[in-house]
């Protein structure tokens, strides 16, 4: 295996032969608009070479697989070969030897990622590379939104798991006096760190994050007493949540505040599946908004209206579950999830880890100016946008004996 220097200086020389599918775009040789990227909603910088289109094909840096995916990259002389790699060094004990050929081979965790009729190029000193047969012979997902000139790619798979490591899961957590309960419909395992005693009335200090305590027939009988007619998300919520670790029964009665009960009334439409007001500014859309690298295929804007639209409830309260998730921490997305909110890379990530830390971030200015002078006076009053998600619309939903 020889250096990394040495790979580079290697690939620049002999990539040429490397031929790969590019994504397939309308007529745009003669449009000079930057291409961005984002992989699971955040954006990477492929530094000085920055991706372009050639022949309706996005090519991109090398640099954006090793360093903007953090894989690793090595050259493998003796077989002529490219082996990107999710540890490091390379596993070579699965490959055959292939010899020297015709054409560089490029090797994903042992498997050949097989070009079709793109050629790599040298742009600027940098090895370009065809986008989509490169990423998608990862195992990704590749999207192209043409109105932002954005590439969206998903890691689809979470990256291989090391077997020789693992320890019991129950009794090791249960050892130190956790909480373990096995979900099997959604294949989840569940770790509750020191099991809590059930919220009591004034306890603000809940987490965004965490298990949801409120149960589906608690929330659905709070929902029928408010607007029979409303669309049971109910299960939507709570199952979303569990996919993100998110309160899915908080987030529910914030939807729920948010909407008015699905009453709505204001700026945002029932059909526009927007259960949390995202973008809703009171600017209307211009139908040219930046998706941010949302999936331009579940999340649009319409010209005049006010703010995103979902193309299905699970789409929109997937996006509400993220949008959470970004204000509560700084960990990716979960492996295999796209991206749907498209604010999600605006927020300052992990700022707001209680739901009492919303007001004045999700909601501006999350307090009645007639009845305080200030936000912190509000706080201080445990009257902000956020204790109002919890005193006015989850408590109610727990029976007397809990709160």
């Amino acid at each position: 295996m020889k250096s990394k220097s040495f790979l580079f200086t290697l690939l620049l020389a002999m990539l040429f032969g490397l031929a790969g599918s590019g994504l397939i775009l309308p007529a745009l040789a003669a449009d000079t608009q930057p291409v961005k990227i984002f992989v699971d909603g955040r954006q990477v910088d492929p530094g000085e070479a920055a991706p372009f289109i050639k022949n309706d094909r996005v090519m991109v840096p090398l640099r954006v697989i090793s360093e903007g995916l953090g894989l690793n990259v090595d050259w493998d002389a003796e077989n002529y070969r490219v082996l990107i790699s999710s540890s490091s060094p390379a596993n070579l004990s699965s490959l055959p030897a292939d010899g020297k050929g015709q054409f560089v081979k490029i090797y994903f965790d042992g498997r050949e990622i097989k070009p079709d009729d793109v050629l790599p190029l040298i742009e600027n000193d940098r090895t370009m590379v065809p986008l989509r047969s490169t990423f998608e012979g990862m195992g990704m997902k590749v999207d192209w939104d043409p109105a932002n000139y954005q590439v969206i790619v998903m890691t689809a798979q979470a990256l291989p798991v090391d077997f020789s490591t693992m320890v019991p899961l129950r009794s090791t957590f249960e050892g130190m006096d956790m909480k373990v309960d096995r979900d099997d419909t959604n294949h989840q395992v569940i770790v509750i760190d020191s099991p809590q005693p059930a919220a009591v009335n004034n306890d603000y200090e809940i987490s965004i994050m965490g298990n949801s305590t409120a149960t589906a027939e608690q929330l659905k009988a709070l929902l029928q007493e408010n607007n029979p007619l409303a669309p049971d998300l109910v299960e939507l919520y709570l199952q979303m949540g569990r996919e993100y670790g998110v309160r899915g029964d908080i987030a529910f009665c914030q939807a729920a505040k948010e909407t008015g009960w699905w009453k709505f009334g204001g700026l945002a439409l029932p059909e526009q599946n927007n259960y949390c007001g995202l973008s809703v500014t009171g600017k209307a859309a211009t139908a040219t908004e930046d998706l941010r690298g949302a999936n331009p295929q579940k999340v649009r804007f319409i010209e005049g209206k006010h703010g995103a639209f979902f193309d299905s409830p699970a789409s929109g309260v997937e996006a509400h579950i993220q949008h959470l998730y970004a204000y509560a921490t700084t960990a990716p997305l979960p492996a295999g999830k796209e991206l749907l909110d498209p604010r999600f890379i605006l927020v300052k990530r992990g700022c707001a880890p209680r739901w009492i830390d919303l007001g004045g971030k999700w909601a501006t200015p999350g307090f009645d100016r007639n009845k305080y002078s200030c936000f912190d006076e509000a706080f201080a009053a445990e009257d902000t946008y956020g204790h109002s998600i919890l005193a006015n619309y989850y408590w109610k939903a727990l029976p007397p004996a809990t709160i």
